[in-house]
């Protein structure tokens, strides 16, 4: 399955489109109560755990879109959306939203012909492949 937030898959043609596909993910922060010899308090985690945290509630929210599309008979998710909200205190959720279509392979391009410049040969030889060159030594005479 193609993820993109682009409006078509690169080197494929959007085919049909099946719908609107949503996946959500909650997450939260984690916060521990300790008790250590009558101290009480709260430890948080870090910013690391955090960001890993958020990020692995995307990639769930990504995988319920993508299980939608599949239901669908997609085979990409163009436009693809993702938020993260704060619903309160250490309590996030990840929107993952996008748009399921089925596509087709693009052929492959054709490369550009174009006559050769040389005098001396004739036919259609690529261009890239052969470029035009002249003799710079008779013009030199």
């Amino acid at each position: 399955m193609k993820l993109t937030t682009m409006e078509t898959v690169a080197g494929r043609v959007n085919e049909e489109t099946l719908g609107v596909v949503r996946g959500s993910s909650l997450w939260s922060r984690r916060i521990t109560k300790y008790n250590h010899g009558g101290l009480r308090g709260l430890q948080y985690s870090s910013m690391d755990d955090m960001a890993d945290g958020l990020n692995a509630a995307k990639e769930k929210a990504e995988k319920k879109a993508m299980e939608q599309a599949r239901e669908l008979g997609a085979d990409a998710i163009i436009g693809l959306r993702l938020e993260v909200f704060e619903m309160s205190e250490g309590l996030f959720t990840a929107v993952a939203t996008g748009t399921a279509v089925r596509t087709a392979q693009l052929p492959a391009a054709m490369p550009a012909f174009s006559a050769a410049a040389n005098d001396d040969e004739f036919g259609v030889m690529p261009y890239m492949v052969k470029p035009a060159l002249r003799s710079v030594s008779n013009m030199m005479h």
